[in-house]
């Protein structure tokens, strides 16, 4: 009974899927032959995504503001030499992040911005913060700290993965990767994240009998 109801709620995830899929296709078809309202679809439907994007890599609100505005700019006078994308979500945070990357390049007098070498900021959302429950909280924070450890990429790539549902295929889209290192760089953070945790929560028990 549960592999069943296990079944139909993933086939139901991706009828989900499938159908934001089409309707982004209709839009995008739609945006390229001059619509606004296409184009406005996917500012409305995106820009709360991109946002929250933005502020991983910087907190400079005006930059991650102007790079949004840049980008639909570009979208909408460019849109005649635009392809159909595959995920139209995808395509957008990836040039998203592209623009952002050369933004920040310039401002802070870099020859070369790279998500090499770029800071990622991970952090857990205001609501898991504020649950009531101590046990939680407590292992929410050592996840949080946990989080900061990782190297950048590990944490742009989780980020991807769990937050924002995305396959490896389209982390690998994203981040200008293959999908063997999207798989790696989840892996390797996922494993540092177990180990830590186990740790944390060992010393977290151990101190507990003693007080």
């Amino acid at each position: 009974m549960l592999y069943l109801t296990q079944y139909f709620e993933t086939n139901h995830i991706i009828l989900m899927e499938n159908n934001a899929i089409n309707e982004d296709q209709q839009h995008w078809v739609a945006f390229q032959m001059g619509d606004k309202d296409a184009l406005a679809y996917f500012f409305n439907t995106s820009i709360e995504n991109l946002y929250n994007y933005g502020l991983k890599f910087t907190q400079d609100e005006g930059v991650i503001e102007d790079t949004i505005q840049d980008l639909f700019i570009c979208l909408w006078t460019t849109r005649n030499r635009l392809s159909m994308p595959v995920s139209a979500r995808n395509y957008l945070l990836k040039a998203f992040r592209n623009l952002l990357f050369r933004k920040l390049s310039r401002s802070r007098k870099m020859s070369k911005y790279t998500s090499e070498y770029v800071f990622f900021d991970l952090e857990l959302s205001a609501e898991a913060s504020c649950i009531e429950v101590e046990q939680q909280i407590i292992l929410d924070r050592r996840l949080e700290y946990a989080l900061c450890q990782l190297p950048h990429r590990q944490k742009e790539a989780i980020y991807l993965r769990f937050f924002e549902n995305a396959s490896y295929e389209k982390i690998a889209e994203v981040m200008d990767t293959t999908v063997r290192a999207s798989y790696k760089n989840v892996f390797r953070g996922l494993c540092y994240l177990r180990e830590t945790l186990v740790i944390m929560i060992f010393y977290y028990l151990f101190w507990k009998m003693l007080s």
